[in-house]
């Protein structure tokens, strides 16, 4: 391919696009508006909330809401993370980093605060309506039968492997990272046994690792859950179980944001499933905490005669 051809696939978003041309006939006149919006500068579009959408066109949240769903999203969140995909898989990352620090740099301090939280508070609230119980429970089922839970995350979502792992670990569970790439992911592996849980997380792309991954550990009996959003339907069929959280429309927020408040949930509930154990490597845990406060080489202190109320232990999630 050509680099004419890569800069025009680079400026094709593509699918959303597609629709609005297919369906911009049918719009009213106020939603046509909206849509040509988008269809002209899709990557400030995608930078924007319903309401400061609204507010450039001279137009209510509403109608930016009407347009979306007339194009057959369910609303302007899903629109904007469609809208995304898109844009991720066709427009450079230095463009799109160009877009942002360029569509933002007119807003205030107190409004770029505003347009971060804002998205943070609609991953959440998306995450959560993706969530399925029953999946969720099946997780928790899964973690708390594991012999060894083996964490496995490539780049930014590695912190989301590291942190299940120090969590289940203070709820008593057997746990470890399966770190590394390519060769280096290999030796990890060798460690997975049967009975064992792959838990990985992959919210925005594919790579081989994955395939390797989840084909050894059916291959030695082990079970695994994937944390994902936008290839849920490519290993649906190939993990025990899938946890869909949303992924970052406009690259505003982490990734790792949503995955690691469900990994704080499906940690809470684990503890329900053998309170006892949670319980106690949380006394072992302090104990040992007590003892590295004290200087190095300083002799342990005698216990009083007289009994004192011992203080109470440290937060075991800090």
């Amino acid at each position: 391919m050509t680099g004419a051809d890569d800069d025009q696939q680079l400026d094709n978003p593509g699918d959303v696009l597609t629709r609005i041309g297919e369906r911009l006939p049918t719009l009213t006149a106020a939603e046509s508006k909206v849509a040509q919006y988008i269809s002209e500068q899709p990557e400030q579009a995608l930078l924007m909330s319903a309401v400061q959408l609204g507010e450039v066109l001279g137009a209510s949240d509403m109608t930016v809401v009407r347009t979306a769903r007339s194009l057959g999203f369910t609303g302007w969140p899903e629109l904007r993370r469609a809208l995304g995909s898109q844009l991720a898989l066709t427009v450079h990352p230095a463009k799109r980093l160009s877009t942002r620090l360029t569509v933002t740099k007119r807003e205030s301090h107190s409004s770029l605060l505003d347009i971060v939280f804002e998205e943070a508070r609609e991953r959440l609230a998306t995450s959560r309506s993706y969530l399925d119980s029953d999946e969720f429970s099946r997780a928790v089922r899964l973690v708390s039968a594991a012999g060894t839970v083996h964490s496995f995350g490539v780049g930014v979502s590695a912190v989301s492997a590291e942190y299940l792992t120090t969590k289940l670990l203070r709820r008593g569970i057997v746990a470890r990272n399966a770190g590394g790439m390519g060769f280096a992911f290999a030796d990890s592996l060798l460690g997975l046994r049967e009975g064992d849980l792959l838990v990985a997380f992959a919210p925005g792309r594919e790579f081989s690792e994955l395939d390797v991954a989840f084909a050894e550990a059916r291959r030695v009996g082990a079970t695994t859950i994937l944390f994902t959003d936008k290839y849920r339907d490519a290993y649906v069929d190939r993990v025990d179980c899938l946890l869909r959280t949303a992924s970052s429309a406009g690259g505003l927020t982490g990734e790792n944001f949503p995955p690691m408040v469900a990994i704080d949930a499906l940690v809470l509930a684990v503890g329900h499933v053998n309170p006892d154990a949670a319980l106690a490597t949380s006394r072992r845990l302090n104990k040992m905490r007590r003892a590295l406060r004290r200087q190095p080489g300083a002799a342990k202190a005698q216990p009083s005669a007289t009994p004192t109320t011992e203080p109470p232990e440290g937060d075991p999630q800090k």
